[in-house]
């Protein structure tokens, strides 16, 4: 065994250079078990997180659909939508399937953590082994470079007994290490095969499931172009709504006794257009202006803002007075 002056100056070369034998089909699948590993825990993570995952997808339906009703609630289109946001429910419902068919499958996954067990056990004891084979190496290939001293026979055939001894365990060791990889990773796959399948099976399902509740949903836009079309037609459109507004007016009762009592006087009228209008067309006029007992129950509150134009409660008005009125423009006329 190599003295602690000789070990510390292999490990310091080594840092600098690297170890002094180099196995590539070592290194190439040690490389292949590391990666296997990290794919393992990488599946078993999905696994684990997989409740996370539906969340966000359950957070998106949540949300889509209570976009929904508020746009359509007590809206024709409401019926539609309603299916929409019913086949999201079942959507959901089909995650939640997929979230416990998965929590199955992780409890299978425990035997996982020890399958490179031994194999990692190995690869330490191989390259202590192989820290020995290459010190001894080191050494008889200094000895054969000197080989012109003989002075110290027995001192050469001790170090090439050692390291022949060295030699025949390093090689034992690797090949015992490169087996228990091997075989390792075999097992990995043969536990993880049935695994992959079981999760590609539940995909299948649930996609299978989303794509049937959504298969109805074909011609959307000619769904709503028909919805439409039966609230443009009266004939079909049974519910017209009337829209009143002195409905929650203040005092509407008094507003309409008001606009009923008042006296509507015609030479008031702008000189012009009273005119230009002839016989009928003056009468069918004034009828809009005069308050006949007819329809003295009507709820048009127009009446209200021409008579507060065309009446004066302070006397008679003056013409020039009566000339700039009929000046006045807005939006009454």
């Amino acid at each position: 065994m190599p003295n602690f002056w000789s070990k510390a100056g292999q490990f310091i070369s080594e840092k600098i250079s690297g170890s002094r034998t180099k196995d590539n089909d070592i290194v190439t699948v040690c490389e292949k078990m590391k990666n296997t590993e990290k794919g393992l825990l990488s599946l078993k993570n999905v696994l684990q997180n997989f409740l996370s995952y539906y969340e966000k997808f359950s957070k998106y339906f949540t949300d889509i659909n209570e976009a929904l009703k508020l746009i359509y609630e007590d809206s024709p289109f409401y019926n539609f939508t309603e299916e929409i946001t019913c086949k999201h429910q079942i959507i959901n419902s089909e995650f939640e399937e997929m979230n416990k068919k998965l929590n199955k499958i992780l409890a299978k996954t425990t035997e996982w953590n020890i399958i490179f067990n031994s194999a990692k056990e190995q690869i330490k004891i191989r390259e202590e082994k192989r820290k020995v084979y290459d010190h001894y190496e080191s050494k008889i290939s200094k000895i054969n470079k000197n080989n012109n001293n003989k002075k110290d026979l027995k001192f050469i055939e001790r170090n090439e007994s050692k390291f022949s001894k060295a030699a025949s365990e390093y090689v034992d060791i690797s090949e015992k290490t490169y087996n228990v990889i091997n075989n390792s990773l075999k097992l990995s796959w043969e536990l993880t095969n049935p695994i992959v399948d079981e999760i590609i099976t539940a995909e299948k399902i649930l996609f299978e499931g989303i794509s049937k509740s959504l298969s109805c949903f074909k011609n959307n836009n000619e769904r709503f172009l028909e919805i439409k079309h039966s609230l443009d037609n009266p004939i079909i459109n049974n519910n017209n709504f009337t829209y009143d507004p002195m409905k929650y007016m203040g005092e509407k009762n008094l507003m309409k006794r008001i606009s009923l009592n008042r006296n509507v006087t015609p030479h008031l009228l702008p000189p012009k257009k009273i005119n230009n209008l002839s016989g009928d067309t003056l009468e069918k006029k004034m009828g809009i202006l005069k308050i006949s007992n007819e329809n003295k129950n009507s709820d048009n509150l127009c009446n209200i803002f021409i008579n507060s134009r065309i009446t004066n409660s302070f006397g008679e008005i003056k013409e020039n007075k009566l000339n700039e009125f009929h000046l006045i423009q807005d939006e009454f006329y």
